[in-house]
């Protein structure tokens, strides 16, 4: 130990000697290991992160095998089944909070009696509801605000406890505010208000069905197995669905208990794949960093050979030699760890909180804690082995005798070739970085400027969230009759429409049909689904090829009709006309006919091929499915959308002071893939970047060592009379066949991986002859510069001084 101390105390010594050296390789491993650090603490709170729960390590998320998730009454059975010790269920909804003369949409989780007594939560202020409290058939009036929401609308106001909230139109009782770093079972989206299931916010509280009700944790009994648990939650699956057939039909399929850990993404292998492929990406960047490092110290020990062989001559072992050579990349190293963590802490600080259209605050609640202590200290051992032990190795290795008399480097040759190999490493590295994030953002340009099917450009989209148990009967369909004839007498407005779901936002739903003569539906396609009005397809710009629009006719009481899509037509009646054929969901549904046949649009993303989308009457079918959704209003205007935007909100506000709109552009709607794919864009580009500052400090360094080391040979050339521009352009295309062949590289290694991600590149070919080129010609550019100035240098050399080196 000792030993090694003075080798660090030694190393420091000589370091205070380079402060150059120091300079790049602090700043290289700075920026390689802070990014990296970042990324850890990211992936580890979207992907791994666990919710503030007591006894985590036997807490599961329950799934039946018909869905993701339980009704509340089928919810009550598990409950009292006696499968798990205790069960919690939970729901994401949005409450209208009223303040005065305005309401606005908050995020809200409803949760079952039990949910705090389960979790065993402390709070921060005041006290959690318990299941005698909350039970639902008392419609309790209570609510626990999130610290976030307490700080952000209250001022951290202490005098919260006991104030009344009007929420959907009823008082609400704050009773507690949870604790500042809480972790929701939510994950990154971070509700504000806590409040019991009832039927005031749970207007689906009494329907069996499982379709987007409770997700449900549960507690394993002491002794009990994820296996037992699994076949006792499918063995009462199996019961309920022989008890109530038409409600829970599908549930006696296996049920699934899945970790509490990304139980989001139901254990599949996206937590494995997306969390690799970045750190694969972003690890190009740290290696490129390190290699900067290699090569610096590989050039220095150029310098130092004949200390070293003298070491070696007075009885120095090589491991002795080695340990002091690597005790200098370890400085280096921790150093470089030091300014990484600093960049870390502010990046993390920086990207606490995302803000995406259609998904709204994504809280990521970055935090260092020991996990990302371990990864750092992981980071700074394999960097400091990285960066020290090929120079030290090289540097040890040769003839103590000639190095002894010559005073110059033996293998000058060797080294120059690894340090070539370090070049090539980076530029490749660098191309695959940059190739990837040109071809995401040409394609986030591209959907930007494509077509989707309908119009962008003339519409509004209001979605309107109601009091759930207002409108519980009817879905809120008389009262988006009533908006939608206000909106279209407006001046500026030039239609209007209802609709459940916004094409090419942020929800979907998708189902699969039968047919008279095909019935069985577990063969057919998948299909979207959207329940929408008159004019709909008016609204939207979007084409009937055949047959009829919905109208008047088509209401409760009436046969029942739908709209198909061009590609539904192809798919399900193959060379047949389909208008006046009948489909349905299920044996337990009447028939409906098709009445119309529209043109193909994008519907779920951009990248999609033309998918089968079915279109039921809206006044016939105000929900197409058990969820609560908000009522969206289609508008198509004669002016900019945006100049309406707080003249449609005033309007809705007029007819309805109890709900709460949110009103935006069409294009604004429509704009979380775009946001997601300017997100990973960003990522990757600023991978790129730094990727290509890297490269270019490597193969300048490289280019002002190879110069250094022949300075004598271009002493003797120049002395034998070659030209300036001669020895300029010697030099220049040594380094620029080395960028070449990093080029060749890295758009073979990139043609790879971009056929890999082919899916999300919306239509744009793998193969992009753009992004290839255009990267190609800026690492050519890049590349010039940096062998430029070197060689500018050798050019200019004095053969005389060059030749008193000989």
């Amino acid at each position: 130990m000792d030993t090694f101390l003075s080798d660090l105390r030694g190393a420091l010594r000589l370091l205070r000697t380079s402060p150059g050296l120091v300079l790049v390789s602090v700043l290289s491993l700075g920026l390689g290991l802070g990014v990296n650090l970042t990324l850890f603490t990211a992936i580890r709170a979207v992907f791994f992160r666990e919710p503030t729960i007591a006894d985590r390590e036997r807490v599961v998320g329950v799934q039946p095998g018909n869905s993701n998730q339980f009704s509340y009454l089928n919810y009550r059975d598990l409950r009292d089944s006696g499968i798990f010790e205790t069960v919690a269920g939970y729901r994401q909804v949005r409450l209208n909070l009223r303040t005065g003369d305005e309401a606005e949409p908050v995020d809200g989780l409803v949760v079952t009696p039990s949910f705090f007594e389960a979790l065993r939560i402390p709070l921060a202020l005041g006290r959690a509801f318990g299941a005698a409290e909350a039970a639902s058939e008392r419609e309790p009036r209570v609510a626990v605000i999130s610290n976030a929401f307490w700080r952000r609308r209250f001022n951290a106001s202490p005098a919260i406890v006991g104030l009344e909230m009007t929420l959907n139109g009823e008082s609400f009782t704050v009773i507690g505010v949870l604790p500042e770093r809480y972790h929701p079972v939510t994950l990154l989206l971070d509700p504000a208000v806590y409040v019991p299931v009832t039927r005031l916010v749970l207007p689906t509280i009494g329907d069996r069905r499982n379709g987007n009700a409770l997700g449900v944790l549960g507690w394993l009994r002491p002794g009990t197995t994820r296996e037992q648990a699994q076949a006792a939650v499918t063995n009462l699956g199996a019961a309920l669905e022989q008890q109530y057939p038409i409600e829970n039909r599908g549930m006696g399929r296996p049920g699934r208990i899945v970790s509490l850990v990304g139980r989001e993404f139901g254990d599949s292998s996206v937590r494995l794949v997306a969390p690799t492929i970045l750190l694969v990406l972003f690890g190009l960047v740290l290696l490129s960093a390190c290699a900067n490092v290699a090569g610096l110290l590989l050039a220095r020990s150029a310098y130092r050979q004949r200390e070293i062989a003298v070491r070696t001559a007075l009885g120095a072992r090589r491991f002795q030699l080695v340990r002091m050579l690597l005790a200098e990349s370890f400085v280096l190293a921790l150093v470089g760890a030091v300014a990484g963590t600093l960049l870390s802490l502010w990046l993390m600080h920086t990207l606490d909180v995302i803000v995406l259209p259609g998904a709204g605050a994504l809280n990521l609640a970055l935090e260092a804690d020991l996990s990302l202590d371990a990864y750092a200290l992981l980071l700074l051992i394999v960097t400091g082995l990285l960066c020290g032990i090929v120079p030290s190795w090289r540097a040890t290795k040769g003839n103590v005798v000639a190095a002894i008399q010559t005073g110059e480097s033996h293998g000058s040759t060797g080294r120059l070739s690894l340090r070539h190999a370090f070049v090539v490493g980076q530029v490749a590295a660098c191309v695959i970085l940059l190739v990837l994030s040109s071809l995401m953002l040409r394609s986030l340009f591209r959907i930007t400027s494509m077509d989707p099917g309908f119009d962008l450009e003339r519409g509004l989209v209001a979605s309107v969230h109601l009091d759930a148990d207002r409108y519980a009967t009817d879905g809120g369909l008389l009262l988006g009759e009533r908006i939608v004839e206000r909106l279209e007498r407006l001046p500026g407005i030039e239609s209007a429409s209802l609709a459940n779901i916004v094409a090419l936002g942020s929800d979907a739903s998708v189902t699969r049909f039968q047919t008279e003569t095909q019935t069985d539906a577990s063969t057919n396609p998948r299909t979207f689904i959207n329940s929408v009005s008159p004019r709909y397809f008016a609204t939207l710009g979007i084409p009937i090829l055949r047959g009829r629009d919905f109208d008047a006719r088509d209401r409760q009481g009436s046969p029942l009709v739908v709209v198909v899509s061009q590609a539904f037509a192809n798919a399900y009646f193959t060379g047949e006309e389909p208008l006046g054929k009948r489909v349905r969901q299920s044996n337990d549904e009447p028939y409906a006919e098709i009445v119309g046949i529209v043109r193909d649009h994008k519907y779920q993303s951009y990248g999609e091929a033309a998918a089968p989308i079915l279109y039921s009457a809206y006044a016939q079918r105000p929900r197409v499915s058990t969820q609560v959704r908000p009522v969206v209003v289609h508008v198509r205007t004669t002016v900019a959308p945006a100049s309406l935007l707080q003249t449609v909100k005033q309007v809705i506000a007029q007819i309805d002071s109890t709900s709460s709109a949110e009103v935006q552009t069409l294009r604004d709607a429509v704009g979380t893939e775009p946001a997601l794919r300017r997100l990973g864009g960003q990522l990757l580009a600023a991978a790129g970047a730094l990727g290509l500052l890297l490269a270019t400090i490597g193969l300048y360094g490289m280019m002002a060592f190879v110069v250094a080391s022949r300075a004598p040979e271009i002493g003797v050339r120049m002395a034998l009379g070659a030209s300036t521009g001669r020895i300029l352009r010697g030099v220049l295309g040594q380094g620029l066949k080395l960028v070449a062949i990093g080029i060749l590289v890295g758009a073979a290694l990139s043609l790879v991986l971009s056929h890999a991600m082919a899916s999300l590149l919306a239509g744009l070919s793998a193969a992009d002859p753009i992004s290839f080129v255009a990267t190609a010609a800026l690492l050519s550019v890049v590349g010039l510069v940096a062998c430029y100035l070197p060689a500018r240098k050798a050019a200019r050399l004095d053969p005389l001084a060059a030749l008193r080196r000989l």
